[in-house]
């Protein structure tokens, strides 16, 4: 079976999301449309194994969970600046290394997606897929956990290549 049949179940629900009409009929529309689009598009089509699919997908969780969490923290970081009379800033830019020996384009962009959709932190040059300078609100505290920050995303994008 082609993987394309495969990967259009997550987005036929994706499409069922977007439409707003939840039925059977909808979702049977949503993957019709979705296995078309993946089928002339894809020119991999390998196959896909389920031990592969539930590794991604629950490196993906952990990722996101992972993601929600820093993000909360850090809108707590930032909203206390805002209303602290000295707001505690020290500002500047930081080298976060992709830590991706393969410099795969697909791992420095969700790397730079984690970091900037964080609150108090935007990635604002690549060099080379290979180190993210990152502009912060703190750079002493940024700098004490990037890497190690940078160290559970990717070994949780990792499993994305």
């Amino acid at each position: 079976m082609p993987a394309f049949f495969i990967l259009a179940i997550p987005f036929s629900f994706a499409w069922i999301a977007t439409t707003g009409i939840a039925s059977f009929e909808a979702w049977v529309v949503g993957y019709i449309i979705s296995a078309v689009i993946l089928g002339l598009t894809r020119t991999d089509l390998r196959p896909i194994k389920l031990n592969q699919i539930l590794t991604r997908v629950f490196g993906l969780l952990v990722y996101v969970i992972i993601l929600f969490k820093d993000i909360f923290l850090s809108s707590l970081d930032v909203a206390r600046r805002a209303i602290s009379p000295d707001m505690g800033l020290k500002p500047g830019i930081i080298a976060v290394p992709t830590q991706d020996p393969d410099k795969t384009e697909l791992i420095a962009a969700l790397s730079a997606h984690g970091i900037t959709i964080t609150p108090g932190e935007l990635v604002v040059y690549f060099d080379e897929n290979e180190v993210m300078y990152v502009h912060c609100l703190n750079v002493e505290a940024s700098q004490a956990v990037a890497s190690k920050n940078q160290s559970q995303r990717y070994k949780f994008l990792k499993n994305l290549k």
